[in-house]
């Protein structure tokens, strides 16, 4: 059986090994602008920029679509509750979230606008938008949300066009 001081010893001589072992670097590339590359050819501002990136589950259906393809058609939700008695005199309305710098966001307001039910604009760039927006599982904008009358989603549209045609359906 070994003594204490010879187990001291043993676990000093392994914290000197290892304070001198060194790993070999790890080369990590993300894309930028366009291409990927290494991120220690990067400059500050980029390197600072990647830290702050988020992780986003781009799983969902009304994601799926890429620039230059079609744009999306509207994703029908699961259908709605039957509306209780509480509720028979309300209407269906529109969540449109949206941000000031979105190009497509003031048609996407246009044609949410002409479909004659009540709409909410909650703009993303907001604290409290933002929190609606993580909640309610919304990635881009402009996104329109339509809700019945007992306040279950019944489907989304992602631009102007999917909104009216969505809107004409409800």
């Amino acid at each position: 059986m070994r003594t204490l001081e010879e187990v001291e010893k043993d676990l000093e001589r392994t914290r000197e090994a290892l304070a001198s072992v060194e790993g070999m670097p790890a080369e990590v590339y993300s894309r930028i602008v366009g291409y990927y590359r290494s991120v220690r050819n990067w400059n500050r501002g980029k390197r600072e920029e990647y830290g702050e990136r988020r992780l986003y589950n781009l799983s969902l259906p009304e994601h799926s679509g890429r620039a230059g393809t079609a744009a999306p058609s509207p994703v029908p939700a699961p259908e709605p509750a039957a509306p209780d008695s509480r509720t028979s005199g309300e209407s269906s309305r529109v969540l449109l979230f949206w941000r000031p710098a979105c190009p497509a966001c003031p048609s996407a307001k246009e044609a949410a606008g002409r479909l004659g039910i009540p709409v909410d604009l909650v703009n993303a760039d907001t604290e409290t938008g933002f929190a609606e927006a993580v909640k309610r599982n919304v990635l881009a904008t402009p996104t329109a949300i339509f809700l019945s009358p007992a306040g279950t989603e019944i489907g989304r549209a992602l631009d102007s066009r999917s909104i009216a045609a969505f809107g004409a359906a409800v």
